[in-house]
């Protein structure tokens, strides 16, 4: 069962089961975990569990919520990672069962897949591969920005587009397909000029894509 762990200054600790989809931290008393200072907010931040993954969320929160700090918003959680609330330190941990089927990918996330059968799919296009492109994989082309015209091979489960704390966007590569999912960002990214809903999209073969002010397009092999 995976835990939060309050670190006290004197080394004593308070343990937290995440037994629930969302548990909730802040100086309120009806938190799940109450920190009783003046410099945590009454509804500070969030830990949410998606399927077997666990993300943290800052709830707007007047001091912001540090991750092995850094400020986040919004992000996932691995074992270790230590969080600040105020004056308040913890820690994620996991029990040694969850750890050995742990990924050490730092931008793995879990979508949640919405039907797309009434979608059509569009025409495909073949581009210019580079050399060490491999054929089985999908990819992306950056159409604007610093890296305009170079592709990426999604080689990895989880691949994040964007900047940290700003317009945040990760494609998930699952047994059935390619999803897209909205990370973070004052900026709802689009695939083909439609905003991407709450759960994500799927993703198809010439799909473009606009996080921010950068512009992309996906392929598939």
């Amino acid at each position: 069962m995976e835990k939060l762990v309050v670190l006290n200054g004197d080394g004593a600790t308070q343990e937290f089961a995440l037994d629930q989809k969302r548990i909730k931290l802040g100086r309120d008393q009806s938190n799940d975990v109450c920190l009783s200072d003046k410099s945590v907010s009454r509804h500070h931040a969030s830990v949410v569990r998606i399927f077997t993954e666990f993300f943290l969320e800052d709830e707007k929160s007047t001091n912001g919520t540090l991750l092995n700090g850094v400020e986040i918003r919004k992000h996932i959680l691995k074992n270790g990672d230590e969080i600040d609330i105020g004056k308040y330190k913890l820690r994620f941990q996991e029990t040694e069962a969850e750890q050995m089927g742990e990924d050490d990918d730092l931008d793995k996330t879990m979508v949640i897949r919405t039907t797309a059968k009434n979608r059509p799919k569009p025409v495909s296009r073949t581009p210019s591969k580079p050399a060490a492109a491999a054929a089985s994989q999908a990819r992306i082309r950056f159409l604007t920005g610093p890296e305009q015209g170079e592709f990426k091979n999604l080689d990895r489960s989880f691949f994040t587009i964007g900047k940290p704390g700003g317009d945040l966007v990760l494609i998930n590569r699952r047994h059935t397909g390619y999803f897209l999912l909205k990370m973070g960002g004052d900026n709802v990214p689009s695939v083909n000029g439609k905003p991407v809903k709450i759960g994500g999209v799927e993703l198809f073969d010439g799909d473009k894509i606009q996080v921010g002010e950068l512009s992309l397009e996906f392929f598939e092999p």
